[in-house]
């Protein structure tokens, strides 16, 4: 017994079960405060998703996975080139880049001009860490055009082996190799273990990137506090850098410090006027601060820079419903509409629809968006706990049951549907 104790004390992979207040995003929960000059913006104001998190300006599609929809990672192609023959003239300076296809073309399989590059399980890493002039390009191939985490990471312990053994003076680029490293690690779902590495390459080089993926390390370990202070010095070294005063305002917004990372979006967009997550942001406060107006403002400044989208024509027409300006609150969601090509971004448009046909009294178009609502995604659980309320109002209520049951399957830690299907339940 003894000796388990004693191994789980020096576990360094053990994360603590009861976090202190205020240094877990899992935990998070927002106090009321004032920023100076700025909006009062609390996270009783503001919605929260599914996960209990407030809801951020703007999507940020790529930090939850390693492969995302629509990249090269599941999309590859193969490049085709057409040979040319012995008989074909060439012009002056033909022979060098007659020796590059040839050099490529011996790459391909043979026989097969639509097959792969080159084979993967055959790459030997010890062979290409000793070509400088290739590993680098074939490590960013190998993560992310192909996706292959492991192969990248053997590549990369053979380069940082090769440069350990070696006499000559070390490369400039070594503090490259120490970050790839620590991406990979955390790919594979290492964080800890790639925590040295990344400590190492900042001691070579203080960049930016490597300064992220420190901070990304510490919240996948639920330590805001931590990837907060990696930020602030990284700060003081790199003195009004964009990437790092954006992931400090992320930061804030997951721990529910609304009011100081509004002020970090705004110092952004003083330094970027065109940083569209600042706008977004700096935005979202003023409408669940109860004014639209100056929302809508920020959103009309975005639309101006080239940004067409149907969540910007959806949050722009919600602006316009609550600021008064009724006459372009249904061509906004029309435009929404037309743009929307996924099902569930159609689903969202309708949904907030529905909030502009109940704000008008026409009950009648409200229950004919949610309908539709649900018809595109049927697990949208705000959709089917409003359509529940609008069906008890016509005394169906077993279909209103219905649909919270619904609800709850979809969203289980709605505190408001559980209530509605207890309160329901009273009129069985």
């Amino acid at each position: 017994m003894f000796w388990l104790l004693f191994e789980d004390i020096l576990d360094t992979q053990t994360i603590a079960t009861a976090p202190r207040p205020g240094t877990s995003i899992r935990t998070a929960v927002a106090k009321p405060t004032t920023a100076a000059n700025t909006t009062t913006t609390t996270g009783a104001s503001r919605p929260r998703t599914g996960t209990g998190r407030p809801i951020t300006g703007i999507s940020r599609p790529g930090t939850l996975s390693l492969q995302r929809p629509g990249s090269t990672l599941g999309n590859k192609t193969a490049l085709k080139t057409a040979s040319r023959t012995a008989a074909g003239g060439t012009a002056g300076g033909g022979g060098s880049a007659r020796n590059i296809r040839l050099g490529s073309a011996s790459m391909f399989a043979a026989g097969d001009p639509t097959g792969p590059l080159f084979h993967i399980s055959r790459l030997h890493p010890d062979k290409y860490a000793e070509r400088d002039a290739l590993s680098k390009p074939l490590f960013q191939y190998l993560y992310y055009h192909e996706g292959d985490v492991r192969k990248a990471m053997a590549l990369c312990d053979a380069v940082l082996v090769r440069r350990r053994n070696s006499l000559a003076e070390a490369p400039a680029d070594g503090w490259w190799w120490n970050a790839q490293k620590a991406r990979c690690l955390i790919a594979v779902g290492s964080p800890r273990e790639a925590e040295p590495f990344l400590r190492t390459a900042l001691q070579e080089l203080q960049h930016p990137d490597v300064v992220l993926l420190l901070a990304r390390i510490y919240i996948k370990i639920d330590q805001p506090t931590a990837a907060l202070e990696v930020c602030k010095q990284g700060l003081e070294r790199l003195p009004n850098e964009i990437s790092l005063l954006t992931q400090q305002a992320r930061i804030l917004e997951l721990v529910g410090n609304l009011a100081v990372s509004v002020r970090r979006y705004r110092q952004i967009s003083a330094l970027d006027p065109m940083n569209t997550e600042a706008l977004a942001c700096i935005a979202v406060s003023y409408f669940y601060a109860n004014q639209p107006e100056t929302a809508l403002l920020y959103y009309r400044r975005i639309l101006a820079m080239g940004a067409h989208s149907p969540e910007l024509y959806c949050n722009i027409g919600l602006c316009c419903l609550y600021g008064g300006q009724l006459d372009l609150v249904f061509p906004c969601f029309q435009r929404a509409l037309r743009m929307a090509t996924v099902n569930e971004l159609r689903a969202d448009v309708y949904y907030n629809l529905s909030f502009v046909a109940l704000t008008t009294g026409d009950i009648h178009l409200a229950r004919r968006c949610l309908r539709l609502c649900i018809a595109a995604n049927g697990s949208h659980a705000s959709a089917l706990n409003n359509m529940a309320v609008l069906v008890a109002r016509q005394k169906q209520y077993q279909k209103a049951k219905s649909y919270l049951q619904a609800a709850r399957t979809a969203l289980p830690t709605s505190d408001e549907i559980g209530h509605n299907l207890k309160f329901i339940e009273n009129f069985q």
